[in-house]
């Protein structure tokens, strides 16, 4: 089971810290995160995603304190509730939030280039909708991290809407680095993780 944390960056400033562990599981592979983060205001935050073996959705939880949402895939439908409120949405092939766990997902699903249209959770009020990306996928290569140089796959993500765009590299199922926005700081790959080479 890898497990570790992040540093939580903006605009070059750590704003905050993200505590996981990961693992493959009966549905296909889960995360669960504790996050404190000082954006936009002091607060925490609980990720809870779980993906089936072709890394589609299958179950997700994200509670900021004020907001909370509950997502489940049910008959090509993604049901539950936010906020109480009942929710009904057609199912994505992808979903995304200020997690670094989505980008992981989105990358093993894709395996190559690709336009996608995710189902975006607003970052803590968790209102979704649908956004256009663009992830290239730049090949393989090693990158230095704060626990180790990871051999990973390199990938560049663009948010048209907002033109924001940023590198990445996935090794397995982890984002090892993720350009101004996620550091890793923490690193335990357990038996089944990737191992940093040094």
């Amino acid at each position: 089971m890898p497990a570790g944390a992040y540093t939580i960056l903006h605009e070059g400033h750590v704003v905050g810290r993200e505590a996981f562990r990961c693992a493959p599981g009966p549905a296909g592979w889960r995360w669960f995160s504790e996050i404190e983060t000082s954006l936009p205001e002091p607060h925490r935050e609980i990720v809870d995603y779980t993906v089936d073996t072709a890394w589609r959705p299958v179950r997700l939880r994200v509670d900021t304190g004020s907001h909370r949402i509950e997502l489940t895939s049910d008959q090509g439908r993604l049901r539950g509730r936010r906020d109480g409120q009942p929710l009904d949405l057609a199912l994505p092939e992808d979903l995304d939030y200020l997690s670094p766990c989505f980008n992981a997902v989105t990358a093993n699903r894709l395996g190559g280039s690709a336009r996608i249209r995710p189902l975006y959770m607003d970052p803590v009020t968790i209102q979704p909708r649908v956004v256009d990306q663009t992830y290239d996928h730049l090949g393989e290569e090693g990158i230095d991290t704060p626990v180790g140089r990871f051999p990973a796959t390199a990938w560049r993500y663009t948010a048209p809407a907002t033109g924001f765009t940023a590198r990445l590299w996935v090794a397995g199922d982890i984002v090892v680095s993720y350009e101004g926005v996620f550091e890793l700081a923490e690193y335990e790959p357990g038996p089944a993780g990737p191992v940093p080479l040094t």
